[in-house]
């Protein structure tokens, strides 16, 4: 099989300012092929962790899932922003914690999207500041013990699974 995949048509089915919907064709060996893509931009995910070794955690409503879910502090890369920065600007706005950041690794969401997801670690955190109000934010921060942690990894209402998995390795945090 070749790698010559060669984009034939691209059309914008929808688009608003997070989401854009691509009707894509490509041909490849001889064939067609039709595919829809979200096209979304990049985001950093901050697995993080305080002096006392608590895991920082955001209970936040997600309108897909139609219910509050656990996830790791994240947000979308900003025009003229670097992945790290976004990791350290997301980790304080949202919880109101700084520290040491480590880049881990960077994978894209999934096969039918654009987005590339950051992968951060911040080691050594200390609170400095309180949360900032975001009005489009129904959600808090809260603090869990490395048990609790991995209990909620099992529990099938985590975000980011695959970033809060690798803090959980580096942690040494038996999961499964």
């Amino acid at each position: 099989m070749s790698d010559d995949v060669t984009l034939k048509q691209s059309s914008t089915v929808y688009s608003n300012p997070y989401l854009e919907v691509e009707d894509r064709t490509y041909s490849h060996d001889g064939r067609e092929y039709r595919y829809v893509v979200a096209k979304q931009p990049e985001f950093s995910v901050v697995g993080a962790v305080t002096k006392e070794g608590k895991i920082l955690m955001m209970r936040q409503f997600r309108p897909g899932p139609g219910h509050f879910t656990h996830e790791l502090p994240a947000g979308m890369v900003d025009p003229g922003d670097t992945p790290e920065e976004t990791a350290r600007k997301e980790l304080l706005e949202e919880t109101g914690y700084t520290g040491r950041i480590e880049a881990v690794t960077t994978a894209y969401v999934m096969a039918y999207s654009t987005a590339k997801r950051h992968i951060f670690l911040a080691h050594d955190c200390e609170k400095i500041a309180e949360p900032e109000e975001d009005p489009g934010v129904i959600g808090e921060p809260f603090l869990l013990d490395p048990q609790d942690f991995a209990g909620l990894l099992r529990s099938g209402d985590m975000l980011d699974l695959d970033a809060a998995l690798i803090l959980a390795a580096r942690l040494g945090i038996p999961v499964f």
